[in-house]
C-alpha cells in the first residue's frame, strides 16, 4: 500500500518524496475519519502509531470509505491554541459558484501540544468541542468573528492582512474544489436546486492554507451572539438568489439595505472565474515555493 510505504519513510526521517514542508512530518502525525459523516464522529488522530491504524480500518465495516488525511502538526495558533476557518458556499444548478464574506473561526478549549492524546487538542470542530470541560471558557461558543481574528492579527502578526494574504487563497481552492466536482452534484439536472456548503480550511504557522475538507450538510447551531446575527442574515442572502427568482418579492416587502454577501466565483454562463493563475505563490508571503499540495488518500476498506 502506498500509504505504508509513505507512512515508514517519514518515520525515517526521509522527506525527499514529500510535497509539504518537512516540520510538518517530524512526529508523523496522521488523521483517520469517515468519508461520509460530520460532527467530528469517529475521526482518529494517530502519533506515528502505522499499528494502531490499520487496527482501525480493520475494524471497519467492508466497503466503507475513510480518509487518511496528513496532519499539519505546526498550525498558526490563536492564544497558543488550535483553530479552523469555517466558510459557507452555495452552488445553483446553473453551475453558479458563490462564496459568503462572513466567516468565522472556530477555536479549541485547549492549549495547542502536538504529542496529546486529548481530541479537543487537536479537532477544532464545534459538536466535539461543546461536549469538553473548558468550552467556552475563552471565547462564547468557542467561536470569533473574521473581525475579531483580524483584531488578534494585528496585535501578534501586524504583517498579516486576512483579506489580502488569506482570503484569496480560500477562495482559489474553493473553486478547484468546485470545478472538480461539479459534474457530479445534480446528476439529474434538477431545475431550481441547491446545495449549500461547508468549506473547512487551517492556516499553518507559515501562513499558508489548507483545505481540510468540504462538508455537505454544514453545522446551523448558534453557539453565540455573533452567529446568531450572521445565520439569518446569511439564509436570507441565499434565499434572495434561489427563490426570489422563482418566487417574486411581494410589493409590500421593505428593500433591504444591507448588500448582498454572497460573491460569485465561478459562472460559466455568465462568464465569472476569479481563480487567480496557478503560477501564485501559495505562500503568502515568499515567492521560493511555486507547486505544493497537501495529503490525502481516500481508502475503500
Amino acid at each position: 500500500m502506498a500509504f505504508v510505504q509513505r507512512f515508514k519513510e517519514l518515520a525515517k526521517e526521509n522527506y525527499v518524496k514529500e510535497r509539504i514542508p518537512s516540520k510538518h512530518c517530524k512526529e508523523n502525525v496522521w488523521l483517520i475519519k469517515p468519508a461520509a459523516m460530520n460532527q467530528g464522529r469517529e475521526i482518529g488522530v494517530f502519533n506515528n502509531d502505522l499499528e494502531g491504524m490499520q487496527k482501525v480500518l480493520e475494524s471497519r465495516p467492508m466497503f466503507s470509505y475513510w480518509v487518511i488525511q496528513k496532519y499539519i502538526e505546526r498550525p498558526l495558533l490563536y492564544k497558543n491554541r488550535k483553530f479552523d476557518i469555517r466558510v459557507w458556499a452555495l452552488m445553483t444548478w446553473k453551475g453558479e459558484f458563490y462564496y459568503y464574506r462572513p466567516g468565522y473561526l472556530r477555536t479549541s478549549s485547549e492549549y495547542y501540544e502536538i504529542n496529546s492524546k486529548h481530541s479537543h487538542v487537536h479537532l477544532t470542530n464545534n459538536c466535539l468541542q461543546q461536549h469538553g470541560q473548558k468550552y467556552g471558557a475563552y471565547e462564547e461558543g468557542n467561536t470569533i468573528s473574521f473581525e475579531a481574528f483580524q483584531g488578534y492579527l494585528n496585535k501578534v502578526h501586524p504583517h498579516v492582512d486576512l483579506d489580502k494574504h488569506i482570503v484569496p487563497r480560500i477562495k482559489d481552492l474553493m473553486i478547484d474544489c468546485f470545478l472538480a466536482g461539479k459534474n457530479t452534484v445534480n446528476l439529474y439536472k434538477r431545475r431550481n436546486s441547491f446545495e449549500l456548503l461547508g468549506f473547512d480550511f487551517l492556516i499553518d504557522e507559515d501562513f499558508r492554507v489548507w483545505l481540510i475538507e468540504v462538508n455537505t450538510n454544514p453545522y446551523l447551531g448558534i453557539p453565540n451572539k455573533f452567529i446568531e446575527g450572521l445565520l439569518p442574515k446569511m439564509l436570507n442572502d441565499l434565499f434572495e438568489i434561489i427563490l426570489d427568482l422563482c418566487f417574486e418579492p411581494l410589493n409590500e416587502m421593505p428593500k433591504r439595505e444591507v448588500r448582498q454577501q454572497f460573491e460569485l466565483l465561478y459562472s460559466e454562463k455568465r462568464r465569472v472565474n476569479q481563480r487567480r493563475s496557478f503560477n501564485t505563490s501559495l505562500y503568502p508571503f515568499t515567492t521560493s515555493v511555486t507547486d505544493l499540495s497537501g495529503v490525502l488518500v481516500l481508502l475503500r476498506v
